[in-house]
This record gives C-alpha cells, sequence and structure tokens, in this order.
C-alpha cells in the first residue's frame, strides 16, 4: 500500500498529465470548454455583477500593482482582484459549465485564473491546455469524491468549496511546478475552500463574488507557497482535514487516478439559468413547440424536479433581479412560456418589472419528484405539465439535460453560443479570431495573440 498522502496522488497525477498523455477526444473537449468559458467571461463582463466585480477590482488593486487585464474591458488591476474579477463575470450570467455529480461549476474558475497567469507569466499554449485540463480534473475529482451535490442542502456551495483545489493546481500545473511545490499549494488551498450559498432569493449579487473569491483564493495559494507557506500534507483525509468535514463517507478512489477522464461529463449550458432549470426549460420549450401553445392557452404549469433541487428554485416570491430570477422556478417557466424561448434579455428590465410575468407567474408551481431522485445528481432531470385551455394537460420529461454527454450541445451550438456572447463585446472579427486561437491552442509558443484579441482599448 502506498505511503503516499491523497494530495501527493493528485499532484503525481497532475504531474505526469502532459499534452501527450491526454486523448485527443479530452483535447477537443477541452477546447471547446475553454471558449465556452471565454464567451462567458466576456458577456459577464457586461452585466451587473461582472461591472461591479470589475469596479471592485480597480479599487482594491489600483495604481502600480494594476498589471492585469480585466478581460472585455480597458481596465485593470492586480493579479489576485482581476481573477476574482473575471470569475465572477465568467459565472453571472449562469452559462457556465457544471459537473452535475460533483455539483460543481468550474470553467468560470479555471478559465479566468488561467488567462490571468498566462498573461503575467506568459506560456505555450499546449500548456495552457494541459492546466485545463488538470483543473477541471481535479475540481470534478474533489466534487465526486465529498458528494458535493448533498451539500447544497447545508447551505454550502459546492462550487467555492471545491474549486480553490482545482485552480491551485491548473495554476501549478501552467507553471510546471514539481510534485513536492504543488502538494504544498493544495495544502495552502485547502485552508480556504468554502462559501456559503445562501441569498439566492433575495439576489443578492455578493453570491457571485463568493464564486470570485474561491478561485482567486487558489492562485494566493499559489502565490503563499512560492513565498514560502506550508500548508498541511494531509490536508485531505487527516480527521479534521477537508473530505471528512465536509463528508461522512468520502469516495476515496476519487483522488487516485484510475485513467478515466472526468472532462467529458461537464456539462455546456444552453439556457441563461440555473442548471437546475435546464431540463424544466427544455421540457417546456418542447412542448410549446410541439402543440403550438401560445402562452394565452396556458392555464397552469407545473415543473417537477429532484428533491433535493426543489428547495433551491422553488421561489414563488423574489425580487426582481437578475440574481434572483435566474434561479426561480416560476420566474424562469413563466419567461419562456411568454417568449417561447429564453436567453440573456429574458432578465432585462423589460421582463424582470413586467406585471405580465408576474401575473404568469402565479400560474407556475415547482415541486420535488421523488421518481426523478433517482437520476440525481447524475443528471438534474426536470418534468413540465402544461394544462391548456379546455382542461387537457400535456407532460414532457427531460431525464438528460441539453449538454450533458448523453444529450450533448454540437460543436455548432458551443461555437454560436460563444459568438452571441462574444460579438458584442468584442466585434465579430476579434471573437472569430478568438476562435481560430483557441482551436489551434497546441501550435501556439505562446497565448498572446489569444489574450490580445480579447483586450478592449481606452
Amino acid at each position: 500500500m502506498s505511503n503516499e498522502t491523497f494530495s501527493e496522488n493528485l499532484a503525481n497525477y497532475c504531474e505526469t498529465l502532459g499534452y501527450d498523455r491526454i486523448p485527443p477526444n479530452i483535447i477537443d473537449a477541452a477546447k471547446l470548454h475553454i471558449l465556452d468559458s471565454l464567451g462567458c467571461l466576456l458577456a459577464g463582463s457586461r452585466l451587473e455583477p461582472g461591472r461591479l466585480a470589475y469596479d471592485l477590482a480597480g479599487v482594491t488593486g489600483g495604481g502600480s500593482v494594476s498589471t492585469s487585464t480585466l478581460f472585455g474591458t480597458g481596465q485593470r488591476a492586480s493579479y489576485l482582484d482581476a481573477v476574482q474579477a473575471m470569475s465572477v463575470a465568467a459565472h453571472c450570467g449562469e452559462m457556465d459549465d457544471i459537473h452535475g455529480g460533483a455539483g460543481t461549476c468550474i470553467g468560470a474558475m479555471i478559465i479566468p485564473a488561467l488567462i490571468a497567469t498566462a498573461e503575467k507569466y506568459d506560456g505555450t499554449g499546449r500548456r495552457f491546455l494541459e492546466a485545463a485540463v488538470v483543473g477541471y480534473e481535479t475540481i470534478t475529482r474533489m466534487g465526486l469524491c465529498i458528494d458535493a451535490p448533498k451539500l447544497f442542502a447545508r447551505g454550502w456551495w459546492p462550487s467555492t468549496i471545491c474549486g480553490v483545489f482545482g485552480v491551485a493546481a491548473a495554476g501549478a500545473k501552467f507553471r510546471g511546478w514539481p510534485v513536492e511545490q504543488t502538494v504544498n499549494a493544495l495544502g495552502i488551498a485547502s485552508l480556504h475552500a468554502g462559501g456559503m450559498i445562501t441569498g439566492g432569493n433575495e439576489g443578492a449579487t455578493a453570491r457571485h463574488l463568493a464564486f470570485g473569491h474561491a478561485a482567486q483564493n487558489g492562485v494566493l495559494a499559489l502565490l503563499a507557497a512560492e513565498t514560502g507557506f506550508t500548508g498541511p500534507k494531509r490536508a485531505l483525509e487527516d480527521p479534521r482535514g477537508f473530505c471528512l468535514t465536509f463528508c461522512d463517507e468520502p469516495r476515496w478512489e476519487y483522488l487516485q487516478d484510475t485513467g478515466r477522464f472526468h472532462l467529458p461529463d461537464v456539462a455546456f449550458k444552453p439556457y441563461p439559468c440555473a442548471r437546475q432549470l435546464h431540463a424544466g426549460v427544455e421540457a417546456l420549450l418542447t412542448l410549446l413547440r410541439r402543440h403550438s401553445i401560445s402562452p394565452e392557452a396556458i392555464d397552469a404549469i407545473e415543473l417537477a424536479v429532484p428533491t433535493a433541487n426543489a428547495a433551491m428554485v422553488n421561489r414563488p416570491t423574489i425580487t426582481a433581479s437578475h440574481a434572483a430570477t435566474v434561479g426561480s422556478g416560476q420566474y424562469v417557466m413563466a419567461v419562456t412560456a411568454l417568449r417561447g424561448k429564453i436567453d440573456l434579455k429574458s432578465f432585462e428590465t423589460e421582463f424582470l418589472h413586467s406585471d405580465k410575468v408576474r401575473r404568469f407567474m402565479s400560474k407556475v408551481t415547482v415541486r420535488g419528484a421523488l421518481d426523478l431522485d433517482r437520476h440525481f445528481p447524475k443528471y438534474w432531470a426536470g418534468r413540465v405539465s402544461v394544462r391548456v385551455a379546455g382542461g387537457s394537460t400535456l407532460m414532457h420529461e427531460v431525464i438528460i439535460p441539453k449538454g450533458e454527454s448523453g444529450n450533448p450541445m454540437t460543436q455548432e451550438e458551443i461555437t454560436e453560443k460563444f459568438l452571441s456572447l462574444a460579438v458584442p463585446v468584442l466585434g465579430k472579427e476579434n471573437a472569430r479570431f478568438v476562435i481560430c486561437e483557441v482551436d489551434s491552442l497546441e501550435a501556439r509558443d505562446s497565448v498572446e495573440p489569444l489574450l490580445d484579441a480579447m483586450r478592449i482599448s481606452g
């Protein structure tokens, strides 16, 4: 039996995961997740929480230390503050990727941290790809080990708990750190893991700041290790360590190199709302199209979701804010039924303050369904029943939401999503240049051209 700690196992795995050891399909998947995350970041830089985070970065890291770009704008901030701000931007639109079984959003932490790190230290496209894969694999493994989706019910936010490890591991990989130094960074990261998920019903925008702070803490762990701080080597398995603090029976096998990649199981989000609602949105849109249902013909909508998710998205009374409505089953079902689609505009003032939307919300009920629990947390299923005028009820169920490996978005759909998010910020020419640069990362001696395309002058 090996005497290595789990941090050492993980660090060894990260060190040996070179480009030549990563299968082509995993490289292709990583490129799509990088592109998707960059699109989310750029669009989020124009949303309220993203703007606030960028402004906060300017306040806390101004002056001569403002060496890092806040991509999507002409602003600059300190390295640490830029990571936090861009992570907020990448997540706040609720369009970022997620691993359901691990309960964690991933790209919105890993990719902002990596582009800030690449700007600071430079590096090849291959190293960027390696680091991205390491980050995704680390966060996912941490979430699976501690059965992180169960933490939602206790008020913990799995992304903020597990994300710090992925950011630290990805940064160490990008910097080419040896195992011992990576272990130290992971130990320091463990001391900074955790964040609460409260505030969704109120629309508290600082919830997104907690997400960004987790990414910032991952980079802080790297800088602290480089400075000379030491972290616990048994941070994961210690009785008072990370895993046993958050889980009574950790699944330790996920912290060992099994040779299996988890990146293909990270889902893309086709809709800009909480992932818990995606199956319901897909089911409702299917019914609307299949039966040509007009909003006027709808008497009632029932959304059934796994019981663990119902407690989070059953929000009949909410503030008229983007942060509150993206997680409200009542609002999301109502605005989707009225518009026949859902996009970022669905959460703008026109609809947030619409009396018509508010009245329609009273027609929507959200409940937990025990029969859907058997699919959770691997799949966040949903079932929608629509009662139409005349009394008949139409029903559609989606077990595997769009964007999962079992119900995938195509490369073309992901590219179109990126363009829809990036073109309003970068313009068509630069947005298409970003696509080309990401697609050819392994051939690039530097990622600087990619970063330069996302800088806004002025």
